[in-house]
Protein backbone atom coordinates (compact mmCIF):
# COMPACT_ATOMS: atom_id res chain seq x y z
CA UNK A 1 0.00 0.00 0.00
CA UNK A 2 2.82 2.39 0.95
CA UNK A 3 4.56 1.65 -2.37
CA UNK A 4 1.33 2.40 -4.26
CA UNK A 5 0.87 5.72 -2.43
CA UNK A 6 4.51 6.66 -3.07
CA UNK A 7 4.18 5.81 -6.78
CA UNK A 8 0.94 7.79 -7.08
CA UNK A 9 2.53 10.78 -5.33
CA UNK A 10 5.47 10.78 -7.73
CA UNK A 11 3.15 10.44 -10.72
CA UNK A 12 0.97 13.32 -9.56
CA UNK A 13 4.07 15.43 -8.90
CA UNK A 14 5.35 14.81 -12.43
CA UNK A 15 1.96 15.58 -13.98
CA UNK A 16 1.74 18.80 -11.96
CA UNK A 17 5.14 19.94 -13.17
CA UNK A 18 4.19 19.03 -16.72
CA UNK A 19 1.03 21.15 -16.41
CA UNK A 20 3.12 23.95 -14.91
CA UNK A 21 5.36 23.94 -17.96
CA UNK A 22 2.54 23.69 -20.49
CA UNK A 23 0.30 26.45 -19.10
CA UNK A 24 3.02 29.09 -19.21
CA UNK A 25 4.33 30.72 -22.39
CA UNK A 26 7.08 28.68 -23.99
CA UNK A 27 9.08 28.99 -27.18
CA UNK A 28 7.49 27.76 -30.40
CA UNK A 29 9.44 24.51 -30.33
CA UNK A 30 7.82 23.64 -26.99
CA UNK A 31 5.03 21.98 -28.96
CA UNK A 32 7.45 19.30 -30.07
CA UNK A 33 7.00 15.96 -28.34
CA UNK A 34 10.66 15.38 -27.51
CA UNK A 35 13.01 17.66 -25.58
CA UNK A 36 16.70 17.16 -25.10
CA UNK A 37 17.68 16.79 -21.45
CA UNK A 38 19.62 20.06 -21.53
CA UNK A 39 16.64 21.91 -22.99
CA UNK A 40 14.36 20.54 -20.28
CA UNK A 41 16.80 21.69 -17.62
CA UNK A 42 17.02 25.15 -19.18
CA UNK A 43 13.22 25.43 -19.33
CA UNK A 44 12.84 24.26 -15.75
CA UNK A 45 15.40 26.82 -14.65
CA UNK A 46 13.43 29.52 -16.48
CA UNK A 47 10.19 28.43 -14.79
CA UNK A 48 11.83 28.48 -11.36
CA UNK A 49 12.93 32.04 -12.04
CA UNK A 50 9.39 32.98 -13.06
CA UNK A 51 8.16 31.80 -9.66
CA UNK A 52 10.95 33.48 -7.65
CA UNK A 53 10.82 36.87 -5.94
CA UNK A 54 14.02 38.87 -5.52
CA UNK A 55 14.53 41.82 -3.16
CA UNK A 56 13.28 45.03 -4.73
CA UNK A 57 16.75 46.54 -4.81
CA UNK A 58 18.05 43.54 -6.76
CA UNK A 59 15.40 43.89 -9.46
CA UNK A 60 15.38 47.68 -9.62
CA UNK A 61 19.06 48.00 -10.43
CA UNK A 62 18.50 49.90 -13.66
CA UNK A 63 19.44 46.88 -15.75
CA UNK A 64 16.92 45.82 -18.40
CA UNK A 65 18.06 42.21 -18.26
CA UNK A 66 17.81 39.43 -15.73
CA UNK A 67 21.21 37.74 -15.65
CA UNK A 68 21.18 33.95 -16.05
CA UNK A 69 24.77 32.99 -15.25
CA UNK A 70 26.24 29.63 -16.22
CA UNK A 71 29.17 28.91 -13.93
CA UNK A 72 31.68 26.37 -15.24
CA UNK A 73 31.66 24.32 -18.43
CA UNK A 74 28.49 25.08 -20.37
CA UNK A 75 26.18 22.02 -20.21
CA UNK A 76 23.62 23.48 -22.61
CA UNK A 77 23.40 23.13 -26.38
CA UNK A 78 22.45 26.10 -28.54
CA UNK A 79 18.78 25.13 -28.76
CA UNK A 80 18.59 25.00 -24.95
CA UNK A 81 20.14 28.45 -24.68
CA UNK A 82 17.81 29.78 -27.39
CA UNK A 83 14.89 28.46 -25.32
CA UNK A 84 15.54 30.97 -22.55
CA UNK A 85 17.62 33.80 -24.06
CA UNK A 86 15.62 37.07 -24.14
CA UNK A 87 12.52 35.48 -22.61
CA UNK A 88 10.47 37.91 -20.47
CA UNK A 89 10.63 37.75 -16.70
CA UNK A 90 9.89 40.32 -13.98
CA UNK A 91 9.59 43.14 -16.55
CA UNK A 92 13.06 42.23 -17.79
CA UNK A 93 14.42 39.82 -20.36
CA UNK A 94 16.80 36.98 -19.69
CA UNK A 95 20.41 37.49 -20.69
CA UNK A 96 22.61 34.38 -20.58
CA UNK A 97 26.16 35.02 -19.37
CA UNK A 98 28.77 32.26 -19.32
CA UNK A 99 31.69 31.97 -16.93
CA UNK A 100 33.50 28.96 -18.34
CA UNK A 101 36.41 29.20 -15.92
CA UNK A 102 34.04 28.93 -12.97
CA UNK A 103 35.86 31.80 -11.27
CA UNK A 104 33.80 34.93 -10.63
CA UNK A 105 34.52 38.17 -8.82
CA UNK A 106 32.12 39.35 -6.13
CA UNK A 107 30.89 41.98 -8.60
CA UNK A 108 30.09 39.32 -11.20
CA UNK A 109 28.32 37.14 -8.62
CA UNK A 110 26.27 40.10 -7.46
CA UNK A 111 25.17 40.81 -11.05
CA UNK A 112 23.68 37.32 -11.40
CA UNK A 113 20.00 36.72 -10.66
CA UNK A 114 20.14 33.01 -11.46
CA UNK A 115 23.29 30.90 -11.32
CA UNK A 116 23.31 27.48 -12.96
CA UNK A 117 26.35 25.69 -11.56
CA UNK A 118 27.80 23.12 -13.92
CA UNK A 119 28.97 19.69 -12.80
CA UNK A 120 32.49 20.76 -13.79
CA UNK A 121 32.52 22.82 -10.58
CA UNK A 122 32.03 19.87 -8.21
CA UNK A 123 35.46 20.25 -6.58
CA UNK A 124 34.97 23.99 -6.08
CA UNK A 125 31.34 23.73 -5.00
CA UNK A 126 31.78 24.42 -1.24
CA UNK A 127 33.79 27.60 -1.88
CA UNK A 128 31.43 28.73 -4.64
CA UNK A 129 28.30 28.24 -2.51
CA UNK A 130 29.99 30.00 0.38
CA UNK A 131 30.61 33.02 -1.86
CA UNK A 132 27.05 32.98 -3.20
CA UNK A 133 25.59 33.10 0.33
CA UNK A 134 26.32 36.83 0.32
CA UNK A 135 24.16 37.59 -2.72
CA UNK A 136 20.48 37.28 -3.68
CA UNK A 137 21.09 34.72 -6.42
CA UNK A 138 18.89 31.71 -7.20
CA UNK A 139 21.27 28.75 -7.45
CA UNK A 140 20.41 25.73 -9.59
CA UNK A 141 22.46 22.66 -10.52
CA UNK A 142 22.25 19.03 -11.56
CA UNK A 143 25.16 18.06 -9.30
CA UNK A 144 23.93 15.21 -7.06
CA UNK A 145 23.38 16.42 -3.49
CA UNK A 146 23.65 20.08 -4.55
CA UNK A 147 20.77 21.26 -2.34
CA UNK A 148 22.06 19.28 0.63
CA UNK A 149 25.37 21.13 0.28
CA UNK A 150 23.58 24.50 0.53
CA UNK A 151 22.48 25.01 -3.06
CA UNK A 152 18.84 25.95 -3.68
CA UNK A 153 17.47 23.71 -6.45
CA UNK A 154 18.81 20.39 -7.68
CA UNK A 155 17.56 19.03 -11.01
CA UNK A 156 17.44 15.23 -11.05
CA UNK A 157 17.00 13.15 -14.21
CA UNK A 158 14.49 10.38 -13.54
CA UNK A 159 13.60 8.25 -16.54
CA UNK A 160 12.29 10.56 -19.23
CA UNK A 161 11.54 13.49 -16.97
CA UNK A 162 13.10 15.84 -14.43
CA UNK A 163 12.47 15.84 -10.70
CA UNK A 164 13.86 18.42 -8.32
CA UNK A 165 14.94 19.01 -4.75
CA UNK A 166 14.64 22.39 -3.04
CA UNK A 167 16.42 23.72 0.02
CA UNK A 168 13.98 26.37 1.36
CA UNK A 169 16.39 27.53 4.07
CA UNK A 170 19.08 28.33 1.50
CA UNK A 171 16.53 30.34 -0.51
CA UNK A 172 15.26 32.30 2.50
CA UNK A 173 18.74 33.06 3.84
CA UNK A 174 19.59 35.30 0.88
CA UNK A 175 16.27 37.15 0.84
CA UNK A 176 14.61 35.24 -1.99
CA UNK A 177 11.14 33.74 -1.97
CA UNK A 178 9.83 30.97 -4.21
CA UNK A 179 6.17 30.25 -4.86
CA UNK A 180 4.43 27.58 -2.83
CA UNK A 181 3.32 26.12 -6.19
CA UNK A 182 6.93 25.10 -6.75
CA UNK A 183 7.61 24.09 -3.16
CA UNK A 184 4.64 21.69 -3.21
CA UNK A 185 6.08 19.85 -6.21
CA UNK A 186 9.59 19.44 -4.83
CA UNK A 187 11.37 17.11 -2.48
CA UNK A 188 12.45 19.40 0.37
CA UNK A 189 15.92 19.02 1.87
CA UNK A 190 18.13 20.79 4.38
CA UNK A 191 21.81 21.64 4.30
CA UNK A 192 23.96 18.95 5.91
CA UNK A 193 27.69 18.92 6.49
CA UNK A 194 28.15 15.68 4.60
CA UNK A 195 25.77 16.64 1.80
CA UNK A 196 23.25 13.97 2.71
CA UNK A 197 20.62 13.39 5.34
Amino acid sequence: MAFFVSTMTKTLRFLSVLILIVILPLPAFAQEKVFGEDTLKALYSYKFALFTEWPEAKLNDGNASLEFCIIGRNPFGQSALDAIQDKPIKDKSIHVEMYNSGVLSDESLNNCHVAFISSSELQRLPALLNSLQHFSVLTISDIPGFSRHGGMITLIKSGDHIQFEINPDAINQVGLAISSKIIELATLVKTTKQGHE
